[in-house]
């Protein structure tokens, strides 16, 4: 009986061990190569304009055997390929890589985040067809602003429009030609000034040949 009890011990001491030495073979400096190798991910995305609303792809590039990415919507990428994969607009992705190496088989690595641009809904509407210039009118924006805010805002950037037209326009002509219309349409006047300059002169000079005599 004292036999069989020593043999139980001893089994439940190796079950105990192998694991634990098993797990050793997983040592940092392994880990750090594996964490060296996502870091050699590549992230990049794209999107194409589908019924005047962007459809969003993201490419998960230079991946390889060693490790694996599980993305938060639980979609896992694994191998060497190249992959692309559908997301919405607006999103942040959060890429987590795990080791796939036999002897550290799941450890989690490290984190990477790829946040995709929020669309702005208002971008093919005929104000902003209008006033492409518009800070709430650009294609990605934050859209967090309400149908009223956007109206108020927009009506304060036209003002801001005509005002500066305003400032910035530029006389036409030069500034004879200036002269020469205001002379033209003031003909009249200048005419009859001229001839009283020109009675009030011939009178001092006759006042002045009486006056010598």
């Amino acid at each position: 009986m004292l036999k069989k009890i020593k043999y139980l011990v001893l089994m439940i001491i190796c079950m105990c061990v192998v694991p634990l030495t098993t797990h050793a073979q997983c040592d940092y400096q392994r880990l750090a190569e594996l964490s060296r190798i996502a870091s050699n991910v590549q992230f990049n995305y794209t999107y194409e304009m589908v019924d005047s609303y962007p459809n969003f792809s993201v490419i998960l590039s230079n991946l390889t055997n060693d490790i694996y990415i599980v993305d938060n919507f639980g979609k896992i990428f694994s191998g060497s390929e190249e992959f692309i994969n559908p997301y919405k607009e607006g999103n942040t992705i959060t890429f987590t890589f795990y080791s796939n190496d036999a002897n550290c088989q799941g450890e989690e690595l490290t984190k990477r985040y790829v946040s995709l641009p929020e669309f702005n809904p208002r971008y093919n509407t005929d104000e902003c067809k209008l006033y492409p210039e518009f800070s709430l009118c650009q294609m990605w924006t934050n859209t967090s602003f309400s149908a009223e805010q956007f109206a108020i805002q927009l009506e304060n950037y036209k003002q801001q429009l005509n005002a500066s037209s305003i400032l910035n326009a530029e006389p036409k002509g030069s500034s004879w030609d200036v002269i020469l219309s205001f002379l033209s349409n003031n003909a009249l006047i200048f005419s009859i000034i001229g001839i009283l300059v020109l009675i009030s002169i011939c009178i001092l000079i006759v006042r002045k040949i009486r006056h010598r005599r």
